[in-house]
C-alpha cells in the first residue's frame, strides 16, 4: 500500500514536472514569437535617416553604445511591462539646460550622466541606451541620423523630439524658397486671391542665392524709387543669412555702409550666380507696433507632433519682447531694430564694461550710469556675469511675459483696435493660419514618421496697421531662465511637450499591443505560421495602427496651454480648424 501512495505520489509529482515543463516551454514560444513580431513590426514601419557625414562626426558625441537588437529588447520589455509606458516616463537629455532639469524634476531621467562630447573621436562609449527609455529629449538629432532607427534607436514603443528635415522650416533660405514654391503653385492652380494672400507669411524676399532674383534686387537697390524710400522711410531690407543661424547672428541692417559693402561684394550685381552664398534679403518692416517707444516682437512656440499624419500645435503663452533702445527708422545702432535676447545681452555686457572702465577713473554719477540704475540693489561682489542677468530680470520690459492679452490691451488703449475678442476672433487665427501654411509649405520635405516631431518657435512681428507677418522659424528655440516667469513658464511648457508626446506614444501602444496579442493568439493554437499571417490585410492593419491619433480613453489634460492648430488626419476644412478655405485646399 505504501509502495502504492509512493509510485502515485512520484507519478502526481512527474506530471506536474512536465505540466510545468510544458507551460516552460509554451511560454519560452509565445516570448519568441512576440520577439519575431515585435522585430518584424519595428522593420516594416522603420524608416532610414542614417547619415554616414553624422555617423562620423557625431557618433560618439552622446557615448552611447549602438545596440544592434536593442529595438526588439526594449519593445519586448515593454510589452511584457505596459507600466512603463502607460504609467510613467522614462527620458534623457545631454543638453544642460532648463529643459535637461524640467525633465529631471518631473520624470524618470534613465541616463542622468550623459552630456554632450560634440565632435569627439577620443572618448570611448561609456553608456547603453535603457530597455525603459520611452521620450528620449535630446539637443541634437544623433538617434535619428547616428543610429540605424527601428534597430538600435527610436523603436516602435518610442517618440522622439527630433525631425531631421526640420531645415525645410528653419533655415531661412529653404524656408523662403518653400514659401516661393507653395505660392507659386496656388497661382498655376488658379486659385482665388485671398487665397493667396492668406498663405503669404514672410515679408518679401530677394534670395541672393538665386542669380535672376540676386540681380533684381540690386537693380532695385540702384533705382531712383529705392533712393528715395531709404531717405523717407529709413533702411528697406534687413540682409540675413540662411542655414541654422539665429540669435542675432547674421543680420545686417541695410544701413548706408552696410549697402554700400554687400554691393561691393556682389559686384553691383554682376557676379550674381557666381558667389556661392545663403543670404536673403528681406523687407524691413519700418512701421512695427510699438511699446513705450520701443520696437516689440512677439515669439510663438510650437510643435510638430507627428508626420504621420501631420499633427501641430501652438502654445498659449507668448513671448514678448522689445527693443533695448527706443525706435528710430533712422538709427544705425543694431539694438534699435532687433530684438533678440542675444543682442540685448551683449548690449547691456557692453553697457557693463564702459561703466566699470569708467568707475576706474571717476566717481559714480547715478544721473548718467544707466546700468547704475538699473541694478542699484544688487552688492559690489556680484561678478560679471550674474550682474548682467540680474540686469535683464530687473528691466521687466525687455522680456515682456504677458499672454497676447496684453498686447489687445495695448492696442485697445491706443485706439488701434475695438474688439475687445480681438485676440480671440482675429489675431489667433491668423497666428495659427500663418504656422499652418508654413508647415504645408515644407511638408512635401518631412518623412512620414509617427515617431518623429520637433520643437520650433515662430518669430512674429505686427505692424502699426495691423499687419502681421513671421520673420523666421527656429527650432530648438532658447528656453532661458532669464527671469522668474520664464523659468515658470517654460518648465510648464516642457511638461505640456511631453504630455502631447506621451499621448500618442500610449495610443499607438494600445492599438500595437492589441495587434500583438491576436497574432500571438494565433500561432499559439500551432495553426497558422507567421508568414502566413503577414499578408496585404495585416499590412494595412499595422499602418494604420501607426497612423497618429488619441484612443478614447487617451486624453490631453484641459491645463494643458498647447492648442490643437493641424491634424491631417482629420477631414475637410477641419484638418486647419476651418482656418482654411475650401476653395484653398484644392
Amino acid at each position: 500500500m505504501i509502495g502504492n501512495i509512493v509510485t502515485l505520489l512520484v507519478s502526481w509529482l512527474l506530471l506536474t514536472l512536465i505540466g510545468l515543463l510544458y507551460l516552460e516551454i509554451v511560454k519560452y514560444k509565445q516570448e519568441k514569437d512576440v520577439e519575431i513580431f515585435i522585430g518584424f513590426l519595428n522593420k516594416f514601419i522603420g524608416q532610414n535617416y542614417y547619415n554616414s557625414h553624422s555617423f562620423d562626426r557625431q557618433f560618439n558625441s552622446l557615448l552611447v553604445q549602438p545596440q544592434h537588437d536593442y529595438c526588439i529588447q526594449s519593445d519586448l520589455y515593454k510589452y511584457y511591462h505596459p507600466d512603463v509606458i502607460m504609467n510613467d516616463v522614462y527620458t534623457f537629455r545631454e543638453y544642460s539646460g532648463l529643459v535637461k532639469q524640467a525633465l529631471q524634476q518631473h520624470y524618470f531621467d534613465v541616463l542622468p550622466n550623459v552630456t554632450l562630447h560634440k565632435r569627439n573621436k577620443e572618448i570611448p562609449c561609456k553608456y547603453k541606451l535603457p530597455l525603459q527609455l520611452t521620450l528620449p529629449f535630446t539637443y541634437y538629432d544623433q538617434l535619428a541620423l547616428s543610429f540605424k532607427v527601428g534597430q538600435s534607436s527610436l523603436c516602435l514603443f518610442q517618440n522622439y523630439n527630433h525631425l531631421p528635415q526640420r531645415s525645410s522650416l528653419s533655415h531661412k533660405n529653404q524656408l523662403m524658397t518653400n514659401q516661393l514654391k507653395y505660392l507659386n503653385d496656388i497661382k498655376n492652380k488658379g486659385l482665388d486671391q485671398d487665397c493667396l494672400t492668406n498663405a503669404t507669411f514672410l515679408p518679401k524676399t530677394y534670395r541672393l542665392f538665386d542669380e535672376s532674383e540676386c540681380k533684381q534686387f540690386f537693380s532695385y537697390l540702384n533705382s531712383t524709387e529705392y533712393q528715395d524710400k531709404v531717405k523717407l522711410e529709413g533702411p528697406q531690407f534687413i540682409v540675413k543669412m540662411g542655414l541654422e543661424v539665429h540669435r542675432g547672428r547674421g543680420i545686417t541692417m541695410m544701413f548706408p555702409q552696410e549697402t554700400e559693402e554687400l554691393k561691393d561684394k556682389f559686384q553691383n550685381g554682376y557676379v550674381c550666380g557666381q558667389i556661392k552664398t545663403y543670404r536673403v534679403a528681406q523687407q524691413y518692416i519700418g512701421n512695427p507696433v510699438l511699446f513705450k517707444g520701443h520696437k516689440i516682437e512677439f515669439r510663438v512656440y510650437w510643435i510638430i507632433a507627428s508626420t504621420n499624419p501631420l499633427i501641430a500645435y501652438a502654445y498659449d503663452k507668448t513671448l514678448i519682447r522689445r527693443c533695448i533702445h527706443p525706435y528710430d527708422k533712422f538709427s544705425t545702432i543694431k539694438g534699435v531694430h532687433v530684438c533678440n535676447t542675444a543682442i540685448v545681452k551683449k548690449t547691456l555686457q557692453s553697457m557693463l564694461n564702459e561703466t566699470q572702465e569708467q568707475g576706474q577713473d571717476e566717481d559714480d554719477d547715478d544721473d548718467n550710469n544707466e546700468l547704475t540704475n538699473m541694478n542699484n540693489k544688487k552688492t559690489e561682489n556680484i561678478n560679471a556675469n550674474s550682474t548682467v542677468n540680474k540686469s535683464i530680470s530687473d528691466q521687466e520690459d525687455l522680456y515682456i511675459d504677458w499672454k497676447l492679452d496684453y498686447l489687445q490691451e495695448l492696442l485697445l488703449n491706443q485706439s488701434k483696435i475695438k474688439n475687445k475678442r480681438w485676440l480671440k476672433q482675429e489675431l489667433l487665427p491668423q497666428i495659427d493660419r500663418m504656422i499652418i501654411h508654413a508647415i504645408r509649405s515644407t511638408q512635401q520635405t518631412f518623412a512620414k514618421d509617427s515617431k518623429l516631431g520637433e520643437f520650433f518657435a515662430a518669430d512674429f512681428i505686427m505692424t502699426d496697421d495691423l499687419k502681421l507677418y513671421i520673420m523666421e522659424i527656429n527650432y530648438n528655440p532658447q528656453t532661458l531662465k532669464t527671469t522668474e516667469a520664464r523659468l515658470k513658464q517654460h518648465t510648464k511648457m516642457v511638461q505640456d511637450m511631453v504630455e502631447i508626446s506621451n499621448a500618442y506614444l500610449r495610443s499607438r501602444y494600445i492599438r500595437f499591443r492589441k495587434i500583438i496579442d491576436r497574432v500571438v493568439e494565433k500561432l499559439s493554437k500551432g495553426k497558422s505560421r507567421l508568414q502566413d499571417l503577414v499578408n496585404p490585410k495585416m499590412g494595412q492593419e499595422i499602418h494604420q495602427a501607426y497612423y497618429s491619433r488619441l484612443e478614447p480613453n487617451i486624453k490631453i489634460s484641459s491645463t494643458n496651454l498647447f492648442r490643437l492648430i493641424m491634424d491631417d488626419g482629420l477631414q475637410g476644412t477641419s484638418k486647419y480648424k476651418d482656418l482654411i478655405q475650401e476653395k484653398c485646399l484644392k
